[in-house]
């Protein structure tokens, strides 16, 4: 039932995309747009909007920026491979200390 494809349709900047999304996944893709949409806005505002000379796409540019930005240290956050290493030097110290 999760899996069951639909078309939402989100509004970003002013514009409407339709999307195929997984049913399962539908609030995480409106809280998206509303994130997007709110980030745009606060561009805008930081920026002077229309009277920066700036476009809208340039405000979608920049939110897009943040949020790769965002991710790419999250995912240097979430790495656990120095975890593994240990955890790996610890059992195979475990395993030499009780076969004595």
């Amino acid at each position: 039932m999760g899996d069951e494809k639909l078309i939402l349709t989100l509004e970003i900047a002013g514009n409407r995309y339709p999307l195929k999304i997984r049913r399962s996944e539908e609030q995480a893709y409106r809280d998206a747009a509303a994130r997007i949409n709110r980030k745009i806005n606060q561009y805008r505002v930081a920026y002077g909007g229309d009277k920066s000379g700036m476009t809208t796409q340039d405000f979608v540019a920049m939110t897009a920026i943040q949020a790769l930005a965002e991710n790419f240290s999250l995912g240097d956050k979430n790495d656990t491979k120095p975890f593994e290493e240990k955890i790996g030097s610890l059992i195979n110290d475990l395993d030499q200390y009780l076969k004595h």
